[in-house]
């Protein structure tokens, strides 16, 4: 009954030691793969807290995002009837927007359009 006791103890240091050098090559495979870019956060996680609010100074003459129409937002540059139609369904569905940055989340708007828009719009009241 000894050698068996024995026998499981050592076992029991092996499996500990195995699983040591487990757990750091499944880290070490993980860090390379978020460095080469095959594993990537979420694309929220990503951006920044919203900003904070700006005051009605620096909103004079803005297009609010979260209360303007389907003619506001098209008149907007870059934007026209479809990412107006856009901005509109991507605010139904997910609420007001809370900060300007958000827009990029919305179908057809990328760096570009979003670059032109920020100084044009808005998420504050007016």
């Amino acid at each position: 009954m000894g050698e068996k006791q024995a026998g499981g103890k050592m076992g029991k240091r092996l499996w500990r030691g195995w699983a040591g050098l487990v757990t750091a090559l499944a880290l070490c495979a993980m860090t390379v793969c978020f460095a080469m870019g095959q594993l990537t956060p979420e694309p929220l996680a990503l951006l920044p807290s919203p900003p904070p609010v700006q005051s009605q100074a620096a909103t004079q003459g803005r297009v609010n995002l979260n209360t303007a129409g389907l003619e506001e937002l098209d008149a907007l540059p870059g934007i026209g009837p479809a990412r107006a139609q856009a901005i509109l369904d991507y605010r139904e569905e997910h609420g007001p927007f809370r900060y300007v940055e958000e827009l990029i989340y919305v179908s057809g708007i990328g760096e570009g359009i979003l670059e032109k828009l920020m100084d044009l719009v808005t998420v504050g009241d007016e």
